[in-house]
């Protein structure tokens, strides 16, 4: 039994039929998916499905990390199914090592101040020796993010999450070498930049 594909439709209240409809294969299918751990669906499926039922391939089908090829010999070095799944200690050192760039592309990038001790002082550093980082954010103000907010629901807004960043920034504006940016869009291809002022 596939349990953290079961678990997700249990909680997106879906049944076989309803999300074999978002997906566009047969209730069958699904039906398979479920009751066989081992069965992983096409590339495109799983995101429909990953989609459908709000949660990352990896955590719905386990077995597809080990269809990337990672380690220190790949591209890849290690995936991680969300952000969170990361340890703490990788991000500190991810940016301790970075020599030339540094690019913060999350949609609030909130977490790295609570995470992170001295963030601001360890970008003044980098960014004196050369290193160039970037912020791309979710705008704030965006008909995108006001949408996310409602569907969250959560008294901590995204809206207040991107300007506990911002304030940070702030704070490094006489540094060059750092830059800020809004995205409006949820994939890049889709988004449309201005710099934060």
């Amino acid at each position: 039994m596939n349990e953290p594909l079961r678990r997700a439709m249990a909680r997106a209240n879906m049944t076989e039929a309803l999300l074999a409809r978002a997906v566009g294969v047969d209730p069958k299918t699904i039906g398979r998916w479920v009751s066989n751990p081992a069965r992983v669906p096409h590339a495109r499926h799983r995101a429909a499905a990953s989609r459908a039922l709000d949660e990352e391939e990896t955590v719905l089908w386990p077995a597809v990390q080990t269809l990337v090829k990672s380690g220190p010999d790949r591209e890849l070095v290690q995936l991680y199914p969300y952000r969170s799944a990361a340890p703490t200690s990788l991000w500190a050192q991810l940016i301790r090592r970075a020599e030339s760039d540094l690019v913060f592309a999350g949609y609030t990038n909130y977490f790295l101040w609570l995470e992170q001790a001295r963030l601001g002082e360890v970008l003044r550093r980098k960014a004196a020796s050369g290193c160039r980082i970037r912020f791309i954010l979710g705008d704030p103000a965006s008909t995108v993010t006001r949408q996310r907010e409602s569907e969250e629901a959560v008294p901590l807004t995204l809206s207040t999450r991107i300007e506990v960043t911002l304030a940070e920034l702030r704070k490094l504006r006489d540094v060059p070498n750092i830059e800020a940016r809004f995205e409006t869009g949820h994939a890049p291809c889709r988004s449309s930049a201005s710099t934060v002022t």
